[in-house]
């Protein structure tokens, strides 16, 4: 089903873009312009449930997903030399994009260069999914992942890394202190 009026509206996105808007209110804002499959199966995704989603796009996207945490996984566990197998995802398929962004990923030092190489790969993807059905459902689920790859940028700072960064030291300090 086309929905040209919505795609029309939505604004353009970058990973650094400052909404004021979440998905969910996104989806309040249009849920009675979708047809009841659609709404829900953007509700699944906005939800964090798009294994429950029947719409293709999201089933591309999660195989797709399902690719690159594979493909982290097995670069990871190569470097510790363990077997990756019972930490693959799905039918273990890894694809051979996914191999080379982790890749990438991987040879940054700083963990957030990691992430963003990660997120810049993520929406590049999104990009090309919605592109065969640009004025459908796929540019409203593109559109919504998006949102949530932003809203996951905006969690990290400074601030909040260190604080994390304290807890594990403190955790580990103690362990090693009072042999827990």
């Amino acid at each position: 089903m086309a929905y040209y009026y919505l795609v029309a509206s939505l604004i353009p996105l970058t990973l650094e873009s400052d909404i004021s808007f979440t998905p969910g209110e996104f989806f309040d804002s249009c849920k009675n312009m979708l047809s009841s499959q659609d709404r829900q199966d953007l509700e699944y995704v906005i939800n964090d449930q798009p294994e429950s989603a029947r719409h293709p796009f999201v089933k591309k996207w999660l195989r797709t997903e399902n690719q690159l945490k594979n493909a982290i996984a097995a670069a990871r566990t190569a470097r510790l030399h363990i077997d990756s197998h019972q930490f693959l995802r799905g039918d273990a398929e890894i694809g051979i994009n996914e191999t080379k962004v982790t890749a990438e990923a991987l040879s940054k030092q700083n963990p957030l260069e990691k992430e963003l190489v990660l997120d810049t790969y993520r929406w590049r993807l999104l990009d090309e999914l919605a592109r065969d059905d640009f004025f459908g459902m796929s540019s409203i689920f593109s559109f919504v992942l998006k949102l949530k790859l932003i809203m996951r940028w905006k969690l990290f700072s400074d601030a909040k890394g260190r604080d994390v960064l304290e807890k594990l030291f403190g955790r580990k300090s103690e362990e090693i202190c009072y042999g827990m």
